[in-house]
């Protein structure tokens, strides 16, 4: 299944993940980790440190839906408190807020231990339209805020410092953060404890249960051997189940040459409420993101080229149309596009399958990454039968 199309810009850096051997033998351990983008990569780094973990991937590391990830992160979801509340209570809201602020204070921990490798840098985050019809939505969700502790700030045209028309908008001058995805998945895989564990060009074909064990069984015939099996697979989850998890689509970004000389407001990580909606972000030599246009993934035909190269020229238009004090030094450097799951509730599917000691790492929507960091500490959870508030709505079963 393709999963990722055009030229993906992250992963055109110099110093790339070292290449790891395919599977050659039986093997057994106590967890295997199946998937090795930047989600298996996380479950990875933070499992091996208190268990005997195996991680495979079909492909080479951080190449597949980690390619394209924009890593624009943010504490907010892609819809509103008030949309939301048909899917979750207001305490969950909240909870699930803190959670992704506690997600990024745990990506810098990360960093400050590991080096920053992966151009991670904090940044305020921008919530915002140009709709007169948008406005009261984007006030009553920033009312939310601050009524619930987030601190933020409402921006309207009267004290709007970016460039482009606002008619509402929520900044947060410490809502999210930013890095390159293909970087910090392979400081992840760099850093973690099993380093002699970790397998590329390894195909999962068959999952087997013998007496007290799980058996993967790979596309050369060896069997991997263990107590729990964690799909970290991202939206390519038919090795267990073959119905949808989620609804799944198709997202596309362009990244432009460096422009000199020019910023907006803190390189604020931008996000519009239209439909479809979209984002944008810098990058450390002046190049800008700019992404979204999402359409329906339908699994049983290829990415459509033609639509694609459309979706990135209006892209170039919109982002013009933005900026067009720079519309002459907008020029596309790269383009691509791939696949992404959104669900009801927003929120990862990460917990117990409809089979026992058969877990889903699955990260959703724009929030994915964040979902991921927290997640790890749910497995760990759901493992010593400890109670967590949030493992409902995180729950594959839901």
């Amino acid at each position: 299944m393709e999963t990722v199309k055009g030229k993906p810009y992250f992963c055109n850096v110099k110093d790339r993940l070292e290449q790891f051997k395919y599977l050659d033998k039986d093997l057994s351990c106590e967890i295997l980790i199946i998937g090795a983008g930047i989600d298996g990569a996380i479950a990875n780094y933070f499992l091996s440190k208190k268990h005997n973990v195996v991680l495979v991937d079909k492909n080479k590391i951080g190449f597949g839906c980690t390619s394209c990830a924009t890593a624009l992160l943010e504490y907010q979801l892609d819809e509103f408190a008030s949309d939301l509340k048909k899917e979750l209570t207001q305490e969950q809201i909240v909870d699930v807020y803190k959670m992704g602020q506690d997600s990024i204070k745990k990506i810098e921990e990360f960093v400050k231990r590991h080096g920053n490798n992966c151009f991670f840098k904090k940044r305020p985050t921008f919530l915002y339209t140009n709709s007169v019809f948008e406005k009261n939505k984007i006030i009553k969700e920033f009312n939310f805020r601050k009524q619930n502790g987030f601190k933020c700030k409402l921006i309207t045209s009267d004290n709007n410092p970016f460039p482009f028309e606002v008619k509402a908008g929520i900044l947060c001058e410490d809502g999210g953060c930013e890095f390159n995805p293909y970087s910090f998945t392979k400081q992840m895989i760099e850093n973690s404890s099993n380093a002699n564990k970790i397998f590329e060009n390894t195909i999962i074909e068959e999952i087997i249960q013998d007496k007290n064990k799980l058996v993967a069984i790979t596309n050369f015939g060896y069997k991997i051997f263990c107590n729990k099996i964690i799909i970290a697979t991202g939206f390519n989850w038919e090795v267990v189940k073959k119905d949808n998890l989620c609804d799944r689509f198709i997202t596309y970004s362009i990244v432009t040459e460096p422009i000199k000389d020019f910023k907006y407001y803190k390189s604020c990580l931008v996000h519009d409420n239209k439909s479809p909606y979209h984002y944008l972000r810098t990058l450390p030599d002046g190049r800008l993101i700019f992404g979204g246009e999402d359409t329906v993934f339908n699994k049983n035909k290829a990415i459509n080229y033609k639509l694609a190269q459309k979706k990135y020229i209006k892209l170039e238009k919109d982002l013009k149309k933005l900026f067009p004090e720079i519309k002459d030094k907008i020029k596309v450097s790269n383009s691509f596009c791939g696949l992404f799951g959104t669900t009801d509730n927003n929120l990862g599917i990460i917990g117990k399958s409809q089979i026992d000691n058969i877990f889903y790492f699955i990260s959703c929507g724009s929030n994915g990454i964040i979902n991921a960091m927290f997640g790890v500490d749910l497995l760990e959870d759901i493992f010593n039968n400890k109670e967590n508030k949030l493992e409902t709505i995180f729950s594959p079963l839901r």
